[in-house]
């Protein structure tokens, strides 16, 4: 490629993920860095590169309406503007297209190809879009980090990850960057890794970048740029390199692996990991159900007043508000479950929130069951004693001072937490 003026990129990779193999660069070329840029769809990615690195890849036409410009994976060769070593820069199609619809497979398949490959990847997304889970790009950032974990597509080394965000709002850089770590955090937590990966840090694989840019027509933007540029390979020159000449055999290699790795083609990878991912948090409320301090309190009050044989004053269920109390202590961890599995498949989440409760109502069970039999006990008594002074008066008892009794008990399991949990006391036996 001519290194003096911006030359024609070249197709790398056909939308269709096909390799090409005529790319040809530089033989004699010294260790170069490699930057690529992702991100969603008209956001202006294109237009970013050629303003940062004097390339030539074709740009949106707005006359023809918001459409995708840039289909596969394109690249060139350009100098360093600072001097230093090459740039290998790499332009990528835009994901969350109208045209590829739910078939997201290339779309993993070029980020996780873009990591691969590069010092610095680019994540081009307008500042509008940081709280937004599309928008943001999350979805994609979750499926190539899983995929990562479990093949380890990555290098030793760290990828600098830098969130370029288009279009400045009124929006401090600073909250817009702990927003963004935050969410990435959140991500690579709730990630699945191996076992000898479950304590990988995310700052062990990425150095995380955030930068703001306005308007690309406000007159700030080519200024703005250029201070971007000299950060941008100042970040991209100060790790790994690799022989120009030897990048195309190596990205051929890993592209060839990622297409083969039917994770990032099937969903059944996300419901898999789904799956994996709310059992955990599942056990883990549960445990943590068992531990909490209200709930032990409660099972003491119970035992405590079952050890009490005969009843004193109202109902030991209406005394200790059993059902109400526990029906609290329950919700919420059925609420924090909730919370946790929001962005897991709903099926997976659905089937281990039944799991939870199953397992909640068995620890909830033999309390409330020793309750409701000393509630019975303690009320069998008590009509015992009542027919015993009604006989000794009437020498009868009556039907109506029975169903008293009955019906007295019967109000003692209003509260009862099988009736708040959605299960009817039958269902105990």
């Amino acid at each position: 490629m001519d290194m003096e003026k911006p030359s024609k990129p070249a197709l790398l990779i056909s939308r269709n993920g096909d390799f090409k193999k005529k790319i040809k660069l530089t033989a004699d070329s010294p260790a170069a860095a490699v930057v690529a840029i992702i991100g969603n769809q008209s956001t202006g990615k294109s237009t970013l590169l050629n303003e940062l690195f004097g390339t030539a890849f074709e740009v949106m036409d707005a006359k023809k309406g918001m459409t995708k410009t840039t289909k596969g994976i394109w690249m060139t060769q350009r100098p360093s503007p600072s001097g230093g070593p090459p740039v290998l820069v790499i332009d990528t199609e835009g994901s969350d297209g109208c045209d590829r619809g739910e078939d997201v497979a290339f779309e993993k398949q070029t980020a996780l190809f873009s990591l691969a490959v590069s010092n610095t990847v680019i994540m081009n997304m307008r500042c509008d879009n940081v709280n937004l889970h599309n928008g943001g790009g999350w979805p994609l950032l979750r499926a190539v980090f899983e995929v990562m974990m479990i093949r380890k597509f990555n290098t030793s080394r760290k990828v600098n990850l830098v969130f370029v965000l288009r279009d400045k709002n009124e929006v401090p850089l600073h909250m817009l960057e702990k927003q963004l770590v935050a969410g990435l955090k959140k991500i690579w937590e709730e990630t699945f890794k191996p076992q000898a990966l479950q304590k990988a840090a995310l700052k062990e694989y990425f150095k995380i970048e955030v930068v703001t840019l306005p308007h690309y027509l406000k007159k700030e933007f080519v200024a703005e740029v250029a201070r971007l540029k000299d950060r941008i390979m100042r970040w991209a020159t100060s790790d790994e390199k690799i022989a120009a000449s030897k990048f195309v055999g190596r990205a051929r290699e890993i592209w060839g692996d990622i297409k083969k790795d039917k994770d990032l083609d099937l969903p059944q990878h996300r419901i898999m990991v789904s799956g994996v991912r709310c059992e955990e948090i599942a056990d883990e409320k549960y445990k943590s159900f068992r531990k909490n301090e209200s709930w032990i309190e409660i099972k003491k009050q119970v035992e405590e007043r079952t050890k009490i044989k005969e009843q004193v004053g109202v109902s030991p269920e209406l005394e200790l508000h059993f059902g109400k109390n526990v029906s609290l202590i329950w919700k919420k961890y059925l609420s924090k479950y909730d919370d946790d599995t929001q962005h897991y498949h709903q099926t997976e989440r659905d089937k281990y929130k039944q799991q939870l409760t199953d397992n909640l109502l068995k620890e909830i069970e033999p309390i409330y069951q020793s309750l409701v039999n000393h509630m019975y006990q303690a009320t069998l008594q008590m009509f015992k004693e009542a027919a015993l002074e009604e006989i000794k008066k009437t020498h009868d008892l009556s039907t109506p001072q029975a169903n008293k009794f009955v019906t007295k008990f019967q109000n003692h399991l209003e509260e009862r937490p099988t009736k708040i949990l959605g299960k009817s006391c039958g269902d105990w036996g």
